[in-house]
């Protein structure tokens, strides 16, 4: 019996970190210089950080090409979607913005190079990127 519960041990461990291998990964095609042609988003509602958050507009003016994720993580917070464990390269949050229409809710996208350098920057819907004040601006090369 014990054989048994320690081959059992075993496969079950094999089969866990196959499953954490296999949810590594990122949603869009991204280069090594952190950029897509199609940005691929996540279903809204499947957030992992109950309902997204509302951030300050002057932390998302600071939010240029080059910073790293944790300067990312101490502007904005962390992401709001599971990309996976280990080698992502994007980032995802669901924002909230009080604007005179009322709420508006946007998705927003960070694309990292493979530095770990963040370089491209999406919204959903792009008209988004007006509020905080325009578009992100282009990416840099370091």
């Amino acid at each position: 019996m014990f054989k048994s519960l320690k081959t059992f041990t075993w496969r079950t461990s094999g089969v866990l970190i196959v499953q954490a291998l296999a949810a590594c990964g990122n949603l869009s095609q991204i280069s090594e210089k952190g950029a897509t042609d199609e940005p691929i988003w996540p279903e809204a509602k499947r957030t992992s950080s109950d309902e997204g958050s509302y951030p300050t507009l002057d932390s998302l003016r600071l939010v240029a090409p080059g910073m790293t994720k944790d300067q990312l993580y101490n502007l904005l917070g962390r992401p709001h979607f599971s990309e996976g464990l280990l080698g992502v390269r994007e980032w995802d949050y669901l924002f909230h913005f009080n604007t005179a229409q009322g709420d508006v809710t946007c998705q927003y996208k960070i694309l990292f190079d493979k530095d770990k350098h963040a370089q491209s920057f999406f919204w959903k819907p792009e008209s988004c990127a007006s509020i905080p004040g325009g578009a992100q601006p282009e990416p840099q090369a370091f």
